[in-house]
């Protein structure tokens, strides 16, 4: 299966983002194809009850909605539960429920649950990129998007809405190689990411940025990151209308969840 990571480059207040000199340096160091525009647009809705002064954080519910141009035309609608509850085990988060309903509805539907149901959600954080740039090489064995982590901007707003340099790599191993793997080969599945895995990534990553001034990404303890397992992109691989990807949906909304900054 593919390999998809994310990993945030934090930009401090009145710096700027080292996206620029990235994607110039790939652009003029190898021979990449570019790919649609790469854009995400991410709301996150807490419970209102969970901001009471007495309320458990532990137990929060939240709702988030998340459109992101891998698949353009359909947008992901997730819902989380408490984490449970239990005195032999620690608390474990159940899996979120995820729908999809179309972009065109995504303006609609979120100003649906931010007024009409207010009094259940509350509006915790919302994360855009725009025009961001996504990248192919070897006939997208590997792509890697990369763009600007903002807040969209509000009237009168004072200071940088820049939050940081999302980057996203992922790998599709060949069909050759996947057929050369004998029968006692281990399948992993969605979520086994193993070390040699994670290495390979970091290591693209890191021969993709030597050279073009930015800081390395795959070193710095304030930058975080998140690796799965994925299904192919159909996009990636020239599909007309590509279908909803659950596992790069799952991906990107427990990324951003913990992106309030």
């Amino acid at each position: 299966m593919p390999l998809t990571g994310l990993f945030i480059v934090t930009v401090g207040p009145g710096q700027s983002s080292p996206s620029g000199a990235l994607i110039s340096h790939i652009s003029r160091s190898f021979p990449a194809q570019p790919l649609p525009t790469f854009s995400l647009d991410h709301r996150l809705f807490i419970d209102t009850s969970s901001l009471l002064p007495s309320s458990n954080a532990s137990l929060r519910k939240s709702t988030s909605i998340l459109t992101i141009s891998h698949t353009p035309a359909t947008t992901y609608v997730a819902t989380t539960s408490p984490a449970s509850q239990s005195k032999e085990q620690p608390a474990v988060a159940p899996s979120p429920t995820l729908i999809t309903i179309p972009s065109t509805s995504a303006d609609s539907f979120t100003q649906l649950i931010g007024t009409k149901f207010q009094p259940l959600w509350t509006h915790r954080q919302s994360l855009v990129i725009e025009n961001g740039t996504a990248l192919s090489f070897l006939d997208a064995e590997w792509i890697i998007r990369i763009g600007d982590l903002k807040t969209p901007p509000r009237a009168n707003q004072a200071g940088s809405n820049l939050r940081g340099m999302l980057v996203e790599v992922s790998h599709i191993e060949d069909d050759g190689n996947m057929r050369s793997k004998g029968s006692g080969d281990v399948q992993k599945d969605g979520l086994d990411v193993d070390k040699e895995d994670e290495a390979l990534l970091r290591g693209f990553l890191d021969s993709v940025t030597n050279g073009s001034g930015v800081p390395s990404i795959t070193s710095s303890d304030s930058n975080r990151f998140l690796i799965r397992r994925t299904k192919v992109r159909e996009m990636d691989k020239g599909a007309a209308s590509p279908t909803a990807n659950f596992e790069v949906a799952s991906l990107y909304l427990d990324f951003l969840r913990g992106s309030r900054g």
